[in-house]
């Protein structure tokens, strides 16, 4: 059980304008998942936020209601990329099997999604969508965040779900 913790407008068109500022722990090595809306051109996207790690991933932004598993499939696939191990990607996807909707509960991680826009508009500068997405988001993890001590995602990730063998 984790939380899809979008920002104000995503929860209007979402019609949850009243979700809870939500408290529980995350059961997920990941944390919970800040989302926010990002168009890039035509295409209209969900630009997904790990509280812990700050390893993102873009989404298509349509049926909003089922964007928890398309998260879960899209989260899944970068760890593949990763190089993360198998039985850990599963535990981690097994725990995002249950999503809740809540408000955004921290301004720092906000601050770091605004920072991977910039990213995302560079590396997807030039690049087939859907098909440079996935490149995007490796590059992105590779970047240095301050919240996390300038250390890049991808370390943080590893390091929560284990080397690659």
């Amino acid at each position: 059980m984790y939380a899809l913790r979008c920002t104000q407008r995503l929860l209007r068109k979402l019609d949850c304008r009243d979700a809870p500022d939500d408290t529980a722990p995350s059961t997920t090595a990941l944390g919970d998942w800040f989302v926010r809306e990002y168009n890039f051109g035509r295409y209209r996207l969900l630009l997904c936020t790990s509280s812990v790690s700050l390893l993102t991933v873009l989404i298509p932004a349509r049926n909003l209601p089922q964007m928890g598993i398309r998260l879960a499939a899209a989260v899944r696939e970068l760890l593949v990329s990763m190089g993360v191990p198998l039985a850990q990607i599963d535990s981690e996807i097994a725990a995002m099997g249950s999503a809740r909707i809540a408000r955004t509960n921290s301004r720092s991680v906000l601050g770091s999604m605004n920072d991977m826009t910039y990213l995302a508009d560079a590396y997807l500068d030039g690049a087939v969508i859907p098909d440079g997405i996935l490149a995007a988001e490796l590059r992105m993890a590779e970047a240095p965040c301050g919240p996390i001590g300038y250390r890049a995602p991808r370390d943080i990730v590893l390091a929560l779900l284990g080397e690659a063998r």
